[in-house]
């Protein structure tokens, strides 16, 4: 069975856009969420003048409202802090819960990589998770994301997105 993940090499963030507005509309998504990173706030810029789609990130909407709009997206965009080739993780470090629930709750995540945070192994990625948990100001939640969430221990029947979304869509900007 599929894990339903999607790669799509795209030069910039103006691609991007026309990705997620495609696949909005492919999916008669009427919400998109985003995190409030300087990556995903650029495409928040070129999505919000979409009429048909509901457009949302932390740094537009008070907390309360932007959980809510969290909790009834369709879809989930957020930038990645690196990714690593050689097992297709994404690592996403953020000490804000809201930034976290992007990621894990709309049924599509579509995670945005930079080609400069592509690193080749999770041993490369070592000494950004080190810094990344040891000198947060406060608590940080770090995400290591392989693909969409499976299980097979409810009636051994293969089900996606039991923890997380259902679709993951890698968009590699560069």
């Amino acid at each position: 069975m599929a894990v339903n993940g999607f790669f799509k090499s795209v030069p910039d963030v103006e691609r991007a856009s026309n990705y997620v507005k495609n696949l909005a509309l492919a999916r008669k998504a009427k919400r998109v969420v985003l995190t409030d990173d300087p990556l995903a706030l650029e495409l928040f810029d070129k999505l919000a003048g979409e009429a048909s789609l509901d457009v949302a990130s932390g740094s537009t909407r008070s907390r309360e409202n932007f959980f809510e709009s969290i909790r009834n997206a369709q879809i989930g965009v957020s930038s990645v802090n690196l990714a690593v080739a050689e097992t297709g993780t994404l690592i996403v470090s953020t000490s804000d819960e809201l930034n976290r629930l992007v990621t894990a709750l709309p049924e599509v995540h579509v995670a945005m990589v930079p080609s400069s945070k592509l690193v080749f192994s999770l041993e490369d990625a070592g000494g950004y998770l080190s810094e990344a948990t040891t000198k947060a100001n406060g608590p940080v939640t770090v995400s290591l994301i392989s693909s969409s969430s499976r299980t097979s221990d409810i009636g051994r029947m293969v089900i996606l997105g039991v923890h997380g979304p259902k679709e993951l869509h890698v968009l590699l900007l560069g």
